[in-house]
C-alpha cells in the first residue's frame, strides 16, 4: 500500500518528532510511506500513491486536493491533524496520537471504500473548498494574521487579528445571487458572507445544522449588516450552540451555486487569505473520499 504523506512544516502545530513517529506507526501498519513536504508554491505528489495522508491543516488539505487534479475523485485521502484548527479532521473524527491514528487509518483501509466518507467537492473558480469560505470582517482579519504569530500561538493568532480589526471595522455591501439546492434562484445583498461545506466553522462551532462534508450542497450564511455588535451576536450564538438564523440580521440558504458580483474585501478559503480568486462557487463534479 503506497502512501504519499504530505506534511506542512509551517503548519500551526507541526512537530518533526511527531512526523517521524507517525511515519513509523504507519509503516508498522503496512503502509509504504513517502514523505512529501509542501512549500509556499504548493504540494508535490509522487503520482503513484494508493492513499494520500495530509499531515497539516485545512489549508494543506486544500492545496493537496488542488495538486491531485482529476485524481481527487479516485485516490482516497486521510488526515493527520497538525494545522491551526483542523475543521475537516475534527468533523471526521481523526485522532491525534500517531499510533492510534495509524491504526484508525489502517482499519479504514481494510474496511474498504464502502465504509469511507464521500464529500462532493465544491470550488471557488478553480480553488477547492474543503471546509469553508468567508468574505467580510473575519476575512479581513485572516488577511492580517501574522505567519510568525500563527506559528507561535496557533489559532489564537486569529483572535489577535480580529481584535486589531475592531479599530477599523470594514463594511461594504456586496450583491450575491445563486441557486438553491432545489434549483430555485435567489438574489440578496450582504455585508458579510460565510460559506460552509463542512459542519464546523472556526473550531467546534456549527452555523447551520444542514452543513456536512457529505452534503452535495453548501450553506450560505449572510449578515445584512455586519456591525461589531451583530457580528459578536453571531459568534456568541455559535459558541452557545444557539440557532444563528434566529438573529434578525442573519439568513441561511442551502445552495448549489453562489455568485458574488464582486468581492469587496479579501476572501478567506479554509483559513487562508486568497489574494486573487474567482467570484463563483459551484460543484466541481468530483467527490473526495476520506478513508476513516
Amino acid at each position: 500500500m503506497k502512501m504519499d504523506l504530505v506534511y506542512n512544516p509551517a503548519a500551526g502545530s507541526f512537530r518533526e518528532d511527531r512526523l517521524n513517529r507517525l511515519i513509523g506507526a504507519l509503516s508498522a501498519q503496512g503502509f509504504a510511506v513517502q514523505p512529501m513536504a509542501s512549500t509556499a508554491h504548493g504540494v508535490r505528489l509522487t503520482g503513484g500513491a494508493d492513499l494520500i495522508c495530509v499531515n497539516g491543516g485545512d489549508g494543506t488539505l486544500r492545496d493537496t486536493v488542488q495538486a491531485m487534479g482529476p485524481a481527487a475523485g479516485s485516490v482516497p485521502l486521510c488526515l493527520a491533524p497538525a494545522g491551526t484548527i483542523n475543521l475537516v479532521a475534527r468533523e471526521l473524527g481523526y485522532v491525534k496520537s500517531p499510533a492510534a491514528l495509524a491504526k484508525q487509518i489502517a482499519d479504514g483501509w481494510h474496511r474498504g471504500a464502502k465504509g469511507w466518507v464521500r464529500s462532493p467537492l465544491y470550488t471557488l473558480g478553480d480553488i477547492p473548498i474543503v471546509s469553508c469560505l468567508s468574505i467580510g470582517p473575519d476575512s479581513h482579519a485572516v488577511a492580517g494574521v501574522s505567519a510568525g504569530l500563527k506559528k507561535r500561538i496557533g489559532r489564537y493568532a486569529y483572535a489577535v487579528a480580529m481584535m486589531r480589526q475592531l479599530r477599523k471595522w470594514p463594511k461594504a455591501t456586496m450583491p450575491i445571487r445563486g441557486e438553491l439546492v432545489d434549483g430555485t434562484p435567489f438574489e440578496t445583498q450582504a455585508e458579510a458572507a460565510i460559506v460552509s461545506h463542512g459542519a464546523l466553522y472556526g473550531g467546534p462551532f456549527r452555523l447551520s445544522r444542514a452543513a456536512a462534508l457529505q452534503a452535495n450542497s453548501v450553506e450560505l450564511v449572510t449578515l445584512s449588516h455586519s456591525t461589531r455588535a451583530r457580528t459578536a451576536a453571531l459568534m456568541t450564538a455559535a459558541m452557545l450552540s444557539l440557532p444563528v438564523d434566529r438573529l434578525r440580521h442573519v439568513e441561511i440558504r442551502t445552495c448549489r451555486r453562489i455568485e458574488f458580483e464582486e468581492c469587496v474585501s479579501p476572501v478567506q478559503v479554509d483559513g487562508d487569505h486568497m489574494a486573487d480568486c474567482a467570484y463563483a462557487i459551484g460543484p466541481s463534479g468530483l467527490t473526495l473520499q476520506y478513508c476513516v
